[in-house]
């Protein structure tokens, strides 16, 4: 795993997402560590190699790596991905910024791509709150904060 800092890291939740909202519906009530201790008991049975206590122990090692440092100025970052692509970098800004700022930057792409110049302010206000914003030919945008960049 790289443990450098991923900025596809506000993504991470959104690929469990399903499956949490699958359990809370069969067993309404539970906090997210049920979910996570059945995970660990799926691994022991499952015979996943060094069971359940192995996973969890990797599994906080790999989110200790993901979390950003915030003992340094954020840089917050704007970026777009074309239909299967990568993401691209659009704007960058530092801790002389908001990320409401930074998000701006993609305001004549979200144009480019279909988006109504009305709304572009509502659909600003989303991403900023950390939505991935698709437009219909299946570009997406996102800005967020990472941690300052390391070298």
């Amino acid at each position: 795993m790289n443990h450098e800092i991923d900025p596809t890291t506000p993504d991470r939740a959104d690929r469990v997402r399903l499956a949490w909202e699958l359990y809370q519906g069969v067993y309404s009530g539970s906090d997210i560590s049920d979910m996570i201790a059945d995970l660990m008991h799926l691994a022991d049975v499952d015979e996943h190699t060094g069971g359940g206590a192995r996973a969890a122990r990797r599994a906080v090692v790999d989110y200790m790596d993901e979390v950003p440092d915030y003992s340094k100025p954020p840089v917050y970052v704007a970026q777009m991905r074309r239909k299967g692509g990568d993401w691209i970098t659009v704007g960058e800004g530092n801790d002389t910024v908001e990320l409401r700022d930074v998000a701006n930057l993609l305001w004549p792409q979200l144009q480019k791509h279909g988006f109504r110049t009305g709304e572009i302010a509502l659909h600003i206000d989303d991403i900023v709150r950390g939505h991935v914003l698709t437009a219909e030919n299946g570009t997406e945008f996102r800005a967020f904060a990472v941690a300052a960049r390391r070298g």
